[in-house]
Formats: structure tokens, sequence, C-alpha cells
């Protein structure tokens, strides 16, 4: 059952387009992400959502009615912000249990079913030890929490959580994401969530939808976005290291296709990609660093590259080869990888695991 749906949507600010011809649905309990850079636009569809915003055409529905000219108190939804936004003179427990003492509130709970809830968020959330705590007397990450609490306490109809990890250091935020993660299923509320952070999105999501400049890029489960990007910004925004977008042409030598970097390279490609791409000539090659085989020696076979750089890490090495001009290709290898700069390294190119594009944007701009 669909319980949320946008349909055409549009906004503007003066001359900026904020979101255009947006549209989309989420189903009941879905787990429902918007990624995307800054200024795409994400904030504003969870504000039009929650009647903040009022979009200059197109409709907003939720469970089956259209809430497009009705106030926030009508739309039955919860939403946490960024800033958090907490109030200074409440404890964290009457700051969590705001939103279920409001008078526009159909049905009042008793106490003991006050405390029940406040005390099930605050657990699952890792703040139950502050609850008698102000504000002021939190860290960042401690408010931030206490923020997303407020929200999940109510049990409404949808979800709007607006970047509710940011403030979060990556060891809490990996705790914080798992515990959101299970109250939502616990609740069975629609999520709709908000972020800049992919592995946020991958890792949380039941669906994604990629958003650029106010328009939908793509929607998909996170296996559909990161294995079948449908376009070189998509590919450039999930990934870490991010894929290798190289530009050059598509050519056919004796029939066969391949692919000519600007800085010389040649890759030979399968035919199944030759549809991938309107026609042969300018294009984009994707390849992900982990797919990419390196071999140092006299044994190594495919083309050779100039080593520009290496970067070790624990488990893995990131290696930099330079095409010419400021062109590069990055590998990941495992394990500790050495080698000098200027050396020539054989590259292999897994012809089931490369991508064609159309080039949508310069290089270093997502």
């Amino acid at each position: 059952m669909t319980k949320l749906a946008l349909a055409s949507v549009d906004k503007v600010y003066g001359a900026a387009i904020a979101l255009d011809g947006v549209s989309f649905s989420c189903g009941e309990g879905e787990f429902f992400s918007i990624l995307g850079p800054s200024g795409a636009g994400k904030s504003t569809i969870l504000k039009t959502v929650a009647g903040i915003v009022k979009p200059d055409a197109g409709r907003v529905v939720i469970d089956g009615k259209d809430v497009t000219g009705r106030p926030i108190q009508d739309r039955n939804v919860a939403m946490a912000f960024e800033n958090y936004s907490l109030y200074p003179q409440m404890t964290v427990y009457e700051n969590i249990a705001f939103p279920l003492r409001a008078p526009t509130r159909r049905q009042r709970l008793t106490r003991a079913e006050e405390e029940r809830r406040v005390g099930h968020v605050a657990e699952s959330l890792g703040i139950a030890p502050y609850l008698g705590r102000l504000p002021a007397q939190l860290s960042g990450g401690q408010r931030q929490r206490v923020s997303l609490a407020r929200a999940m306490v109510r049990e409404p109809t949808v979800f709007l959580l607006d970047e509710p990890l940011a403030h979060l250091d990556a060891k809490l935020k990996f705790q914080t994401r798992t515990r959101l993660k299970q109250l939502t299923l616990e609740i069975g509320a629609t999520t709709l969530y908000v972020t800049h952070d992919f592995r946020e999105a991958l890792s949380l999501s039941d669906r994604i939808l990629i958003l650029r400049e106010g328009r939908v890029e793509q929607i998909g489960t996170p296996r559909e976005i990161f294995d079948r990007p449908a376009s070189d910004f998509v590919a450039a925004l999930v990934g870490d290291p991010p894929m290798n977008l190289v530009d050059g042409r598509l050519t056919r030598d004796g029939g066969r296709l391949a692919f000519e970097a600007d800085g010389g390279l040649t890759v030979a490609l399968p035919e199944a990609l030759a549809g991938a791409v309107d026609k042969v000539g300018r294009v984009r090659l994707g390849c992900r660093p982990g797919d990419l085989g390196v071999l140092r020696g006299e044994a190594g076979h495919g083309p050779r590259l100039p080593v520009y750089a290496v970067e070790h890490a624990a488990e893995s090495s990131l290696v930099s080869f330079s095409l010419g001009g400021e062109q590069l290709i990055q590998a990941q290898v495992p394990g500790r990888f050495d080698a000098a700069l200027g050396e020539p390294v054989a590259i292999t190119f897994p012809t089931e695991r490369l991508y064609l594009f159309q080039k949508t944007f310069e290089l270093g701009e997502v």
C-alpha cells in the first residue's frame, strides 16, 4: 500500500529551481532515502511533505489523501532536523514527550504509557541515562539523538528525517543508524530520510532516490544504485573510493568495440556495451577501483601506466595511475602494494564490470 506520494512537484525560489517535476511513491513501512549533494533540493522535498513549504505545482498524497493544501498538524508526520531545535528549559524527557502532550493530539496517553514510549525510544537510541538533564548539559551528538527520539516517539504515519546523524562521530553514527533502522522496523512507519552520505543511504534504505539539481536522476534499491548507476553523476556519487570515470571515445577496429582514452589508453569492450550510449564517439568509461587488477613485472598483461601515487590503508592500498593531463585511474589493491612513482604497472580491466556513460558533468564537480 502506498503511504506517501509526490506527483510532478515543482518549487521555484526567485530564479532558482529547487524542485523540477519530482515524482515518487513510498510503500507502507518502507525506508526511502533521498541522496544528493548540497543544494540538490533534498530538504525542500521534506519540507514540502511536512507542509512547511507549499509547492508551486504538483500534489502531495499521504495515506491516499491529497494533503497539498493542508496545514502541518493535519498530516500526521514527524520531522527531525539536522539542527535539532530542542527546548532549552525542558529536560531530555520533557523534550521527547512534548509531541505526546500536544493540544492537537487526538488521544491523550496515560502517564505510564507516556513513560513507556519515551523510555523505549530513549533506550533504543542510547540516551536513557540523560533523561533528567537539560540540553545544555549534553554533547552535540547526544542532542542530535534527543531530536531524533522526539520525532520517533509519536509513531506517525510518516517519519521525515533530515540529516539526523550529521553531528555524530563515525563510531556513534554506525551505532545510531543500526538502532534507527531497528526502531523504524518495530514501529512500521514509512520513513523518508535525507542524506548526502551514500553509506547511510546504502545501509539503511529499501530504496534510494538520487536527486540532482531538483530533478530525479534515479530511483532503485541500494544494489541497483550501486551496480547499475543510470548516469555518470550517480556513479560518481556512490562509492568510496569513487568510480573511475575516464573521458574518451568509442572506436571499432576490425569490428571489435574499444574505448580510447584521451591519454592514449585503449580498453577492449564487450559488445554488450555497444548499446549503452547513443552512438560511437565521445563517451565516459566507468570502472570501480576495487574491480581493477594490477600486476608488476614482466608477467603482467594489459596496458601499462605509470604510478602517480600510492596510499596505504590497514587492509588495502589505493594506487593512482596517470593517463596524462589531469586524468587519473585508481585501483584498490588488497594488502600492501609498494611501487615507485613513475613505475609502469600493468592494469587489467574486468569486461563484466565496465560501464559506459554519456558525459553530463565535468570531473571534480560532484
